[in-house]
């Protein structure tokens, strides 16, 4: 008798062991998790946080522009468009959207507002069938995979007859294959050059 209880209080030991090992286990993975967000840049923003160690959701980072690029988005953002009526501004901005592959564009013309969006794949089918095959046996890493634009163009009558004043936002969201994503504002100028000279050639015609 005397033999079993020691048995019985050994299995007792062990399994409180067990127990405090495991709390420690899951204590550990969840403040890593929660304390993740600290993981990132001076200049990103944590929208939403899937974990680092223990990945259990996607993470969405904003990043927030640094100075020379603040710098440059400033200098294209606004534009003046000739011989145009906000009415005939807004018409523009939607058929330069239209060929520039926007397939969600949506027009507020009380506000003189333009909200345009378009997806963008970044590796061909292919490559991600092979990824998702991969994935099935190994842990990658995510890699973009596609790209959503966001495009806010403001638009209102010029402090001259038949002149529009117009200002962009072109916002890029680069998502990878584990589904996190990183936002960041575009200031590369030859983007918006590209789109104003989309909306000049509408209003003249030549689109």
């Amino acid at each position: 008798m005397k033999h079993q209880w020691h048995e019985i209080a050994a299995k007792v030991h062990d399994n409180i062991q067990r127990s405090k090992a495991m709390r420690r286990i899951v204590m550990f993975y969840l403040l890593a998790a929660l304390s993740a967000h600290s993981l990132a840049a001076d200049n990103e923003q944590v929208q939403g946080q899937g974990g680092n160690i223990l990945r259990y959701s996607s993470t969405q980072l904003r990043i927030e522009p640094s100075a020379q690029e603040n710098q440059s988005y400033l200098q294209v953002r606004d534009t003046r468009l000739e011989g145009a009526t906000t009415a005939s501004a807004l018409q523009a901005g939607r058929k330069a959207l239209e060929a520039l592959g926007y397939n969600r564009i949506e027009v507020d013309a009380d506000y003189g507002l333009i909200r345009a969006e378009k997806d963008e794949v970044l590796i061909s089918q292919s490559r991600q069938i092979l990824r998702g095959i991969l994935k099935l046996k190994f842990p990658l890493p995510g890699k973009p995979d596609h790209q959503t634009t966001e495009t806010l163009l403001t638009l209102r009558p010029g402090g001259q007859a038949g002149q529009v004043l117009l200002r962009a936002h072109i916002r890029q969201t680069i998502w990878d294959s584990n589904g996190n994503s990183r936002t960041k504002l575009c200031s590369d100028q030859a983007v918006y050059r590209q789109l104003y000279d989309k909306m000049n050639s509408a209003l003249s015609g030549r689109q």
